[in-house]
């Protein structure tokens, strides 16, 4: 019975079912490829959803939940609307609505690189400044807002002039012809009507307020609006733990060093490192200085671009390390001027600061003195530009 049910399942998959599934590149890029098909689109916004991109998946999850979709993929992008929505509301993201006067015209936010929408239109964009732009025909009109954590806004943008005031007339009142009586005749009558305007702000009657032109800062405020993260970081690190080579006791020791990582994709990067140790004995007595790089590379297990609401991102990061010792003998025994060796660290970045922590671990491949190879256990902190 389960055999006839799982083929059942196979037979009613369909390609946007699998693309969804599969939530690969080559799967973005088919279904973007079908600008007019609803399903297609819906089932984009579902890929999006499952790769952590959560402004494009509700992008393009709009009206999803009401649409007309095949039976293999209905299920899905109902649940990645539910679970969009769901994350959407507890991460730092805020809504925008963008209006326009006419309506119906192409528009697009620095915030979603490559994207278009038709106003008026209900997005989600990460704190900050970004700059909205409207497009009708070759005409374009750009307007710049500020987006809060956690607070909805809205941005009107006119494409067509107000109409100019009329000119003033210039009215002559003939004084000769009296027709309501004799010059000095008083008349009685009620006041004329004076129109004022609403105490009820335009907020509160459902009248959307135009985004400010530009914002005002405040030189006083902390900002906490995690910047986007850079392809390329660079750092540095201070560290100090305890060496072992098998032939002596451990002994105390320091670090300092020059970092690097290079993004590749999402959550994937390589790791460079140039460091100095110092490897020190009882009492900083009989020291050996060393000069080392490190190549390799690394994974991000949480956090990272993908995820730009996560409070830290945690790497995890592997590298093959050379080294370059400073010394000729330790005690009596002839100390190898050059070593191979592994390296391993697990790394906590604050995304919203330039702070790092670490732990990192080498162990050496050949030998500091005859029969005896160098191990370190380092505790590290640094400071990145990411």
């Amino acid at each position: 019975m389960g055999a006839v049910i799982a083929l059942a399942s196979s037979a009613a998959a369909g390609p946007l079912s699998d693309a969804i599934s599969r939530h690969g590149d080559a799967d973005l890029a088919a279904l973007r490829a079908r600008p007019g098909d609803a399903s297609a689109r819906c089932a984009l916004g579902a890929v999006y959803a499952r790769r952590g991109d959560l402004p494009r998946a509700a992008l393009y999850l709009t009206g999803c939940e009401h649409a007309e979709l095949p039976d293999d993929i209905a299920a899905p992008v109902q649940q990645a609307v539910r679970d969009v929505r769901r994350r959407l509301d507890a991460s730092r993201f805020a809504a925008l609505d963008v209006i326009s006067h006419p309506e119906g015209l192409t528009a697009e936010i620095d915030a979603l690189p490559g994207e278009t929408f038709t106003t008026p239109a209900k997005i989600w964009i990460a704190p900050g400044a970004h700059v909205v732009r409207v497009m009708q025909g070759d005409r374009s009109w750009d307007r710049q807002v500020t987006a809060e954590p956690h607070k909805d806004g809205v941005v009107v943008i006119e494409t067509e002039p107000r109409a100019r005031p009329k000119p003033p007339r210039t009215v002559q009142i003939d004084m000769a012809d009296d027709p309501g009586g004799a010059l000095g005749e008083e008349h009685t009558a009620p006041p004329p009507a004076i129109k004022h305007p609403s105490l009820i702000k335009d907020k509160y009657r459902g009248i959307p307020e135009a985004a400010a032109e530009g914002p005002i800062d405040d030189p006083l405020a902390s900002s906490s609006v995690p910047t986007s993260e850079r392809n390329l970081w660079l750092g540095l690190r201070l560290g100090g733990g305890m060496f072992d080579d098998g032939a002596a006791a451990a002994r105390a020791g320091f670090a300092l060093a020059v970092t690097g990582r290079y993004r590749l994709r999402d959550a994937v990067f390589v790791a460079g490192r140039a460091d100095w140790t110092r490897r020190g004995g009882d009492a900083m007595s009989g020291t050996i200085d060393a000069l080392g790089a490190s190549a390799g590379a690394g994974l991000t297990v949480v956090g990272g671009p993908s995820h730009p609401d996560a409070a830290v991102a945690l790497a995890l990061i592997g590298q093959f390390r050379a080294d370059l010792r400073l010394a000729e003998l330790r005690a009596t025994a002839p100390v190898r001027r050059a070593g191979l060796g592994l390296a391993a660290g697990v790394e906590l970045a604050l995304p919203a600061t330039p702070f790092t922590v670490g732990l990192r671990v080498e162990q050496g491949l050949t030998e500091l003195v005859p029969g005896a190879r160098d191990r370190a256990i380092l505790a590290e902190v640094g400071i990145d530009l990411r």
